[in-house]
């Protein structure tokens, strides 16, 4: 009986020497989809300069630290692994070099304002009013999701086969699932609604991907696999290091300050607490807490702006893998519980100290006016690319303002308006938010000033997808 793990959408399994988890994992390698993360902003432009991670640097580290999770989780767990329906490495890495390739231009800010548009534009559609409703908006995971399902192209079709390209990466049913991060689709977890991993049409291949079920447990709908949970744990670790390595080099987070200045930590505390009030969250202000968070910079060895001196390369080269290392092996893994709840376990502290690394980025990088500014820009950016692409759907002298990846999908939307037919709003505004989010940031701030008359760009650049 072939493993219902190994199978792929297409229902073949190709003659490879390579294992059929190994070869997923290098078709995410190789795909376009993960090139183009070269030019994507983590938590600034790329352009900033080299001191900054982007999302393919970010994606590499991510999938260093999950494999390696998976390893030593497999090794110290293995009944623990199994009774969870298995454990790759390679599936774990497949998944987390695939994690953000749904990410758009600009990061965070491009897919809160495209999910904005999609939904409004839906809602109107449907005859709801985006003031007081909300529809299927956009969603980097399930534009991940999408993409390897769907957008990415594989390989030219067999002989005899109709198709001009094989669609996705026919990846397998493993794989596909420990991407999905949040395992429903719109609106489908009351608990999470802002959150989602595919779109509704992609249904067929997110039903694929969830057909692997765990014996035995209960209220299975919303359980990720143990793949994807690992993946999740690896994203927060790695991020919430490097991104404070790079932003204190980048002299925006101030380590040196925190670990001697009493007022700097009173003031970066005071930020933490005011975001949690905001958010409803309880943050405990014990005197454990106040403990735990002096010991935390007490403990840094840096007591000084970062200026590249050997000693501090060190110094960081130290903070960095001291970390990623404590919180890999202080991870443990749980057999499955009955009532569908998650398998690793960190103890208390751990997690509180992910999460107050990644505040410090909050505070000093993410809410600094500086950004915002930028930010307001990218907005602005991208709402006049979903008005100009979603224009050139149904207006023949625009068509080729489309990539012509995407070009030919809105022919075929346009030749169906052209014969009396209604261009059916979901694959509209679907098309235009697909073509937003392959674009790098510099493709799309040259297609902006292209759209705009901002600047005279030569009519030799191509925008190629």
């Amino acid at each position: 009986m072939t493993d219902p793990r190994i199978e792929r959408q297409s229902g073949r399994q190709p003659e490879d020497p390579r294992e059929p988890f190994q070869l997923d994992r290098d078709r995410v390698l190789y795909s376009m989809a993960f090139r183009r993360l070269s030019g994507v902003t983590q938590v600034v432009s790329p352009g900033e300069g080299e001191v900054f991670h982007n999302r393919l640097t970010h994606s590499l580290k991510v999938a260093q630290v999950a494999r390696r999770l998976a390893e030593i989780l497999q090794k110290k767990h293995p009944s623990e692994a199994e009774a969870w329906g298995g454990l790759s490495p390679d599936v774990v890495e497949s998944a987390t070099l695939a994690h953000d390739l749904g990410h758009p231009p600009f990061g965070h800010i491009a897919e809160e304002e495209l999910n904005k548009l999609v939904s409004e534009e839906l809602c109107r559609a449907a005859g709801k009013d985006p003031a007081k409703e909300k529809c299927e908006g956009y969603e980097g995971n399930a534009q991940s999701f999408r993409i390897l399902t769907n957008l990415a192209v594989r390989r030219p079709p067999e002989p005899g086969d109709g198709r001009r390209t094989e669609l996705g990466l026919d990846l397998t049913r493993a794989t596909l699932n420990a991407t999905l991060k949040y395992p429903w689709k719109f609106e489908e977890n009351p608990a999470k609604r802002k959150k989602y991993g595919a779109f509704g049409c992609d249904d067929g291949a997110f039903q694929f991907a969830r057909q692997v079920l765990l014996p035995g447990m209960a209220n299975l709908q919303f359980v990720r696999s143990l793949e994807a949970q690992v993946m999740d744990w690896a994203d927060d670790i790695t991020y919430s290091v490097h991104d404070t390595e790079d932003f204190y080099r980048a002299g925006l987070i101030p380590l040196d300050r925190l670990a001697s200045n009493a007022k700097e930590r009173a003031r970066f505390r005071d930020s933490i607490l005011a975001r949690a009030e905001r958010r409803g969250d309880q943050i405990p202000q014990d005197r454990e807490f106040n403990k735990y968070f002096d010991g935390l910079f007490d403990s840094l060895r840096i007591r000084e702006p970062y200026e590249g001196t050997r000693e501090q390369q060190a110094i960081l080269y130290h903070f960095v893998s001291w970390n990623i290392n404590k919180f890999v092996t202080q991870t443990v893994l749980k057999p499955p519980p009955g009532n569908g709840g998650e398998g690793l376990e960190t103890p208390p502290d751990v997690r509180r100290e992910v999460d107050l690394l990644k505040e410090l980025t909050r505070t000093y990088v993410i809410e600094n006016p500086a950004l915002a500014a930028h930010q307001r820009g990218q907005r602005q950016a991208v709402r006049t690319l979903f008005e100009a692409f979603n224009e050139a759907v149904i207006d023949d002298k625009y068509r080729s303002l489309f990539p012509p990846f995407y070009r030919e999908r809105a022919e075929r939307l346009f030749e169906g308006h052209r014969a009396g037919g209604e261009v059916p709003p979901t694959e509209r505004v679907r098309l235009v938010a697909d073509t937003i989010a392959s674009l790098t940031d510099r493709q799309a701030l040259i297609l902006y000033q292209q759209f705009t008359g901002v600047s005279h760009t030569s009519m030799l650049d191509p925008v190629i997808s």
